[in-house]
């Protein structure tokens, strides 16, 4: 009977530390879309992607263009019925090439412009990244849990919005 009253105690003890400990943990929340759309420095790289596009863009349109003029060249030549068999087949030939290269340059050129985009703005998902971890590091947070995007599925009043926080970490309004 003895060792029951105890083990009773015991676990009542374990309880009482369990329901204490849970009162202290914290939970926080942030929208990182929000603090990475404020960063002075998504300014700068935008514009030069938006540069790139536009370089990218007038190579392409120079593409088409070459590509349109053969091709009225063709119907031309057709309706005039003054292509020789010969010269019929090999500007064929070229329409097929000059758009398999517009399009193979298109699908190129989408690519560029995704990888320098990641390659640009890598460095500040690290930096949101870092000030979020420093943040929940210096204030005691368990965990703090992505706004958008559904990651928490349940946000509480005691949840803690740490974007402020994680703005003045990074310096920004």
């Amino acid at each position: 009977m003895r060792l029951i009253k105890q083990l009773f105690i015991g676990i009542a003890m374990i309880a009482t530390t369990s329901i204490s400990a849970q009162s202290n943990l914290k939970f926080g929340h942030v929208n990182t879309q929000a603090i990475f759309a404020l960063l002075p420095e998504l300014k700068a790289i935008d514009e030069q992607l938006q540069a790139e596009y536009t370089t990218l863009e007038k190579q392409l349109t120079d593409m088409q263009e070459a590509l349109k003029t053969l091709q009225q060249e063709y119907i031309t030549g057709m309706q005039s019925n003054t292509l020789t068999p010969e010269k019929r087949t090999s500007m064929e030939t070229q329409i097929q090439e000059g758009n398999q290269k517009v399009q193979t340059f298109y699908q190129q050129s989408q690519q560029t412009i995704q990888t320098k985009e990641q390659q640009l703005k890598q460095p500040l998902f690290e930096k949101v990244s870092n000030a979020i971890q420093e943040v929940g590091a210096e204030n005691g947070f368990l965990y703090i849990f992505e706004e958008v995007g559904g990651l928490a599925v349940y946000k509480s009043a005691q949840s803690v919005d740490v974007s402020d926080l994680v703005k003045t970490k990074l310096g920004i309004q």
